[in-house]
């Protein structure tokens, strides 16, 4: 994935002043105060297409689309998460209903959707899932979707074989609160930064304009270190010794965890 999208971003006019208006905080935080997107929607549009349709690039593999479930994740020797993304991923499985799948191969290699949730037999939401704390800035993470869903375009124009297919398509964003917060969207008395999210909304708008699919940021409630005395104290419990897997079941879900929870920032529609 990485390798696409700095393909992506080379291509693209994403900086203004110092920095990338993609992949810096910095040139994030600028960007909603002069709401400058620098590149237009269509240009970006046109990138990822020629991007994931070229050799090497385009999605392959025998199990694109695989819906399937992964709940075990890696504890460290002090029995927090080894990747804590992993841990929370694993954690949203079995915290929802029979609906939600994870690591769903959409580009073949190590290419993958983070979550998937099965609304009904014609549509899957793509979860683009980040952790508390992330060099990623939402912007970037708005481009890490629009790469999925570009592959899933590609996927069904060209004919390559998937192992489930649907005619519609939505992308969403799900961090915590914390991430928020640290990119300016939510301030620090967990409060909406309503000056802010206009900004945000125009993009997404302009995204959904261009690309023909609805886009949303979606809140966690979960905190940090309620969630790391979670995974220790089912560590404790599964009696791991040292650096080990945990397999998650239904009874470790975590209530807040659960999709009724959510909270919504700012959608495209």
């Amino acid at each position: 994935m990485k390798n696409i999208l700095s393909t992506v971003i080379k291509h693209l006019d994403t900086q203004k002043t110092k920095y990338c208006r993609i992949k810096h905080k910095r040139g994030w935080l600028e960007y909603l105060e002069d709401g400058d997107l620098v590149f237009k929607p269509s240009e970006l549009h046109n990138i990822l297409r020629r991007v994931v349709d070229s050799e090497g690039k385009r999605p392959r593999g025998d199990k694109l689309l695989d819906l399937r479930k992964r709940t075990s994740f890696t504890a460290r020797k002090d029995k927090a998460p080894y990747r804590p993304e992993e841990a929370l991923e694993r954690f949203i499985i079995v915290s929802n209903s029979d609906n939600f799948y994870n690591q769903v191969p959409i580009g073949g290699r190590k290419e993958s959707i983070d979550i998937g949730i099965k609304e009904n037999n014609s549509k899957l939401i793509f979860v683009e899932l980040k952790p508390w704390r992330s060099a990623d800035s939402p912007l970037y993470a708005i481009v890490e979707s629009l790469k999925n869903f570009m592959e899933y375009r590609i996927i069904q124009e060209r004919e390559i074989k998937r192992l489930n297919d649907f005619d519609e398509i939505e992308l969403m964003i799900l961090a915590p609160e914390a991430y928020y917060m640290a990119f300016d969207l939510i301030d620090k008395r967990g409060k909406t930064r309503i000056d802010k999210i206009p900004i945000l909304k125009k993009i997404l708008t302009s995204i959904n304009s261009e690309f023909k699919v609805d886009i949303s940021f979606m809140v966690l409630q979960l905190d940090e270190n309620n969630f790391h005395a979670i995974c220790r104290k089912i560590n404790e419990n599964r009696q791991v010794i040292g650096q080990g897997e945990i397999h998650l079941s239904e009874t470790d879900s975590i209530p807040i965890l659960a999709r009724d929870k959510w909270k919504l920032l700012v959608s495209s529609s």
